[in-house]
């Protein structure tokens, strides 16, 4: 007898399972079946003269049955799309996005139009995973985020396990997000007087703190050196904090403004601004050799005082004699270069002082007193 091949059934969806049956072999008649590249299987005939194998369907193409003593038999086997399963993904706000601004990402699974309830949704970026959720009674699932970067991200939903009669597992979906950069906050820092200065000058160090250039009201500004803070300082209307110190220390000094507190959209705590101030070394009061002149017609002298290393736009006085309590002669103010220079007359009685003394805050300098030569 030769062999007949029925499929049942003979159309099947992917992933679905059919039988091959063979009749018309003999009894105790091996039969091998083939089918794609599934293992082949062989059976004995029944005493009927019948064999069948089931597999699983993969694609359509022959299934076919083979006897040492029947013969072969060829049969045709479809196979059929299976229902679909579909992913979708939104996003909200919609994009663009500020900074930070959190957003949500729903994802939703369908099988041939229904939702799939149950389904394990796994929410990434290329930097990495950023949710996971799983599907309701709508099919959907949710991950909200609000760390990502600036500049445009692609965001993939991928189906990680599905109880559903569609292939749904490895199914995804994509949508892209677009982070606008976070507004730039914006520290400057200014010193007057200008470098350099004398050692013990008081120096101003003025802050200015913005936001996308609008200033930044009440932020709090710590002004450190490497020695350790100098001042701390609250923008006003302006958006500028100012301290001043007189302890600067001789030599150049980094002087750094770094906000410690601030509301505001831009993320301004611990952005900071350098400036450098160089301190002259500590001026040393000197009085110089002063001399005078007579006018007999008066009977009075023309005193001349001098005193060099002062502080300049400080006041100096002179003391006839040795220390800062004999009489005034006069005073000065320094200039820029640290000099202070007045001019006295003095009476006949005066002149028995032969030193004289310049005082100006706390340093003080004693030197001569004589008649000038020639």
């Amino acid at each position: 007898m030769a062999l007949t091949l029925t499929l049942t059934p003979s159309t099947v969806a992917a992933g679905g399972s059919f039988t091959a049956t063979a009749a018309g072999a003999t009894s105790g008649e091996l039969i091998t079946f083939t089918y794609d590249a599934a293992v082949p299987v062989v059976v004995a005939a029944d005493g009927a003269g019948n064999a069948s194998a089931t597999f699983t369907a993969t694609t359509t193409g022959p299934v076919a049955a083979v006897g040492p003593l029947s013969g072969a038999a060829v049969a045709t086997l479809t196979v059929s799309a299976g229902p679909s399963c579909v992913v979708t993904l939104t996003s909200a706000p919609a994009s663009p996005v500020a900074a930070g601004t959190p957003v949500t990402f729903t994802a939703t699974v369908t099988c041939s139009g229904a939702p799939v309830v149950g389904a394990t949704v796994l929410f990434t970026t290329p930097s990495g995973p950023i949710g996971v959720g799983v599907t309701g009674a709508t099919g959907t699932a949710t991950t909200t985020t609000s760390l990502l970067p600036p500049g445009t991200t692609t965001v993939t939903a991928t189906v990680a396990a599905a109880t559903t009669t569609c292939s749904c597992v490895g199914v995804s979906a994509t949508t892209t997000v677009t982070v606008t950069a976070p507004p730039s906050c914006v520290v400057t820092l200014t010193s007057a007087p200008p470098s350099p200065v004398a050692a013990g000058t008081p120096v101003t160090f003025t802050a200015t703190v913005t936001c996308s250039g609008a200033p930044v009201v009440g932020a709090l500004v710590l002004f450190t050196t490497p020695s350790g803070p100098i001042g701390v300082g609250v923008t006003g209307a302006t958006g500028t904090a100012t301290t001043t110190t007189g302890l600067l220390p001789p030599g150049t000094t980094t002087v750094t403004a770094t906000v410690i507190a601030a509301t505001t959209p831009c993320t301004c705590i611990g952005v900071s601004a350098t400036t450098t101030v160089t301190v002259g070394s500590a001026a040393v009061l000197t009085a110089q050799p002063a001399c005078y002149r007579l006018d007999l017609t008066t009977l009075t002298a023309q005193a001349t005082f001098t005193a060099t290393g002062a502080t300049p736009g400080s006041t100096v006085t002179f003391h006839l004699g040795t220390g800062p309590n004999g009489p005034v002669a006069c005073t000065a103010v320094a200039n820029a270069s640290g000099v202070a220079t007045c001019t006295a007359t003095l009476s006949l009685f005066q002149l028995i002082f032969v030193t004289y003394t310049a005082t100006s805050g706390t340093q003080s300098s004693t030197s001569t007193l004589g008649p000038c030569f020639p």
